[in-house]
């Protein structure tokens, strides 16, 4: 039997589907009480496989995971949450308080919101600081998480990397260009004042704690696998084996070109390959 829709059908179909596409593509944001904290979150894509991404250090998810990133993953693939951290963004007052086991307490935040949006199990990216936070939300998660993709990970500084946050530690000194990037975000006094206790931590990670992070005694507890991604251009990291020799499975991606962001200026080689490590163990079992 051959059926023969009229314009009329046609036409409300093409725009019902528009409509679909565009509302599944749309960034949604909101603020939801997450413990003792009120914590923002922007939502990008209506698809199975969920993701969680957490931003770096005097970050947000507007400029971390800008608009330009989330829209090179197809929506209808993914579900995307990207948090602002408290103290963050959204997630204020009260402003952030840094200290040694800030990732380890934000992780906590990271967990609960996924259950509250019933996006469990997921996968996490964490970049830069948010790294370390990624690597804390797999180990309290457990099986909650099924990978994590860490982006420009340093989970131990040594006296080089130490030395070059003691010479960024005045914002004042910054070129405007690099100043500007949080200054569409923060004001000039949140930024002198975060970045200056930003530094001051690093230093305490390296004089106190020997250059480890807690992130990285979390590392060889991990079970599910892990990415690593770099920009071969980036003088902030260490170099990767100290992370990949601590854990059971292990991937690592450069980019040769990209600095720090690597995740942003080349934002659709990130997508495709973190989708492709994400989906892998999917499409092997078909």
């Amino acid at each position: 039997m051959i059926f023969v829709l009229s314009k009329c059908c046609v036409l409300e179909y093409i725009i019902l589907h528009f409509h679909q596409e565009k509302m599944s593509s749309e960034i949604v944001e909101d603020i939801l009480q997450i413990l003792d904290c009120k914590i923002g979150y922007c939502k990008y894509g209506s698809g199975p496989i969920k993701i969680l991404m957490i931003p770096g250090g005097v970050g947000c998810y507007k400029k971390d995971f800008p608009e330009s990133v989330l829209n090179q993953f197809d929506p209808n693939l993914v579900t995307i949450v990207c948090i602002d951290p408290p103290g963050y963004g959204k997630s204020r007052p009260p402003d952030r308080k840094q200290s040694v086991q800030r990732c380890q307490l934000d992780a906590k935040y990271c967990l609960e919101l996924m259950k509250i949006l019933k996006l469990e199990p997921f996968n996490a990216i964490g970049w830069s600081e948010g790294a370390r936070t990624a690597i804390h939300v797999a180990g309290q998660g457990k099986d909650l998480v099924e990978h994590i993709v860490l982006i420009a990970a340093s989970t131990k500084v040594d006296q080089r990397g130490a030395m070059v946050f003691k010479g960024m530690r005045n914002t004042n000194q910054w070129l405007p260009n690099a100043r500007e990037v949080y200054l569409q975000h923060y004001s000039e006094d949140f930024l002198r004042e975060q970045w200056a206790a930003l530094c001051d931590l690093v230093s305490e990670v390296y004089e106190m704690l020997g250059g480890s992070f807690l992130a990285h005694n979390v590392l060889p507890q991990l079970q599910c696998p892990v990415l690593l991604m770099y920009g071969g251009q980036d003088r902030f990291v260490m170099d990767p084996k100290i992370i990949s020799d601590r854990l059971k499975k292990c991937e690592v991606l450069f980019h040769a070109q990209a600095n720090h962001d690597v995740h942003i200026k080349y934002s659709k080689w990130f997508a495709q390959n973190v989708y492709k490590f994400v989906t892998k163990d999917k499409d092997s079992q078909k």
